[in-house]
């Protein structure tokens, strides 16, 4: 498989989907509730989908489709007989969207059966930036190069990371981690799209991220575009895992301060252990 021709491919249809997104952005927003109330779906997710499969399974009939709002469910080969499957965001950032905040992209990956990604595409259409990576070929925005940062304090990091949608019940909620890093870091950033802020980490913005309780789809991408620019993507144990593929744990960094904030994930987790009764 030419990776570079897909890489092509799949960033014209990010272009596409991410057209569609800004068409609706401006009007007001249908939303619909999914598992809990903080978790929704717009209009703006089912077009973009809508465009994004149908070219997918033109272009690559071959292959598995999965994607957040279920367009893909049971499209092209079955699960046990792919070799390759695709991983789609078709609105990464929804509730900025529903919102009218300008920080949302389209998210599209490739990668092979032990869900090793070999193509990640992340669109920005509000920006008109387009990250994308081929597994061995390196790592752009808009055609040009990207690398990591090379700051090596985490002290003077900056980094960012999120929260469950069930946060409201769920103890495993992140909040004594970003308590830690709070006083360990420069400063840390909650964006809305963990895509974006993986390319963000990608491109030199930003230093790191740590984040738990999310899917492939929303990843995949970011994963493989932060590995093509020099930096690291594990889980919290240090290792390139299904947790870190799947998006159960994702610590991903511009390789420099990597440890460091093993360290303090380590260290929040075993004070919250000590807190327990």
């Amino acid at each position: 498989m030419d990776l570079q021709q897909v890489r092509q491919t799949v960033s014209e249809i990010a272009r596409a989907a991410g057209a569609v997104l800004m068409e609706k952005y401006a009007r007001p927003h249908e939303e619909r509730v999914k598992k809990n109330i903080t978790d929704i779906v717009t209009e703006g997710d089912l077009a973009s989908e809508a465009v994004v499969i149908p070219r997918l399974i033109e272009a690559f009939p071959d292959h598995r489709i999965v994607s957040e709002e279920g367009g893909g469910a049971g499209l092209g080969k079955p699960a046990e007989e792919a070799e390759y499957f695709w991983y789609i965001d078709p609105l990464d950032g929804t509730s900025n969207y529903a919102s009218s905040i300008p920080f949302f992209s389209v998210s599209i990956a490739l990668a092979d059966k032990h869900m090793n990604p070999l193509v990640g595409v992340v669109f920005d259409p509000f920006s008109d930036e387009l990250y994308s990576a081929a597994k061995g070929y390196g790592a752009t925005l808009n055609d040009k190069p990207v690398r990591v940062s090379g700051q090596k304090a985490l002290a003077q990091a900056m980094l960012c990371s999120g929260f469950p949608y069930d946060s409201f019940k769920n103890p495993d909620n992140n909040i004594r981690e970003w308590q830690a890093f709070t006083v360990r870091s420069r400063g840390l950033r909650r964006f809305g799209s963990i895509a974006l802020e993986l390319s963000y980490i990608a491109a030199g913005r930003l230093e790191g991220l740590w984040e738990g309780s999310v899917n492939p789809w929303d990843v995949q991408a970011g994963i493989l575009l932060v590995r093509e620019a020099g930096g690291r993507v594990t889980d919290y144990a240090n290792a390139e895992s299904d947790a870190a593929h799947s998006g159960k744990q994702v610590l991903a960094s511009n390789g420099h301060i990597h440890d460091e904030m093993r360290e303090v994930l380590s260290s929040a987790k075993n004070l919250e252990n000590i807190n327990k009764p």
